[in-house]
Formats: structure tokens, sequence, C-alpha cells
């Protein structure tokens, strides 16, 4: 596994920094589901996991609801487990196993 620090350069939803945007975030690359290996592929919740720190607990919520809502309404997007703890949220991708992703909850939690 490879973590890479979301920036102002490489942030695929450009939100870090921003009015209403998450204030650090990073990707975990888990070779389990090998994204940039894919053309066309950036950094984001398709290569594994992605923690994305929110200014307090409801903006972390409203983001989990949120990326819930849009996939739920559009389930050609893919899908993704989402956790919230404090200001924080996991998202893990959906193409890994719901035992994958527990994983990463069970971390998250700890």
């Amino acid at each position: 596994m490879k973590i890479i620090e979301i920036t102002e350069e490489n942030d695929p939803n450009n939100l870090i920094g921003r009015p209403n945007g998450y204030t650090t975030a990073f990707v975990i690359e888990d070779s389990r589901v090998g994204c940039l290996e894919l053309p066309g592929s950036s950094i984001g919740v398709d290569c594994g996991a992605m923690v994305e720190q929110w200014p307090d607990h409801a903006s972390a919520q409203a983001r989990a609801d949120y990326i819930q809502r849009v996939l739920k309404g559009a389930p050609m997007l893919g899908q993704e487990y989402d956790t919230v703890r404090g200001d924080a949220v996991l998202r893990v991708s959906g193409d890994l196993k719901p035992s994958e992703a527990e994983r990463y909850k069970a971390v998250f939690a700890s």
C-alpha cells in the first residue's frame, strides 16, 4: 500500500482548502484495485480508499450522505463504502470486497 497526500495540485475533487471543502485528505493506494494502471485514471477513492478531514462532524456527515445519494441515483458511477468518524470520512472503493472494506473500517475506528 502507498499513501498519497492530496494537495491543491492533485485533488481529484478540487475541494481541498476551498469554501465548503475538506481541510486535508489522502489516498490509500490498494494494489487489489490497481486504478493507476488504467489509462486516464487519477488518484482518488477508486485507488482503494480515501480519507477526507472536514471542518466538523456535520460537514463530514453531509459529505458522506451526499456521496451515497449521488451513487444511489446514478448506479453507473459505481459504489463505495463510506464511514464517518468525528470530522473525517473514510471512503473505500466499491471494487473491494465487503470483508476488505470492513478491515479499513476497523482500522479507521481504532
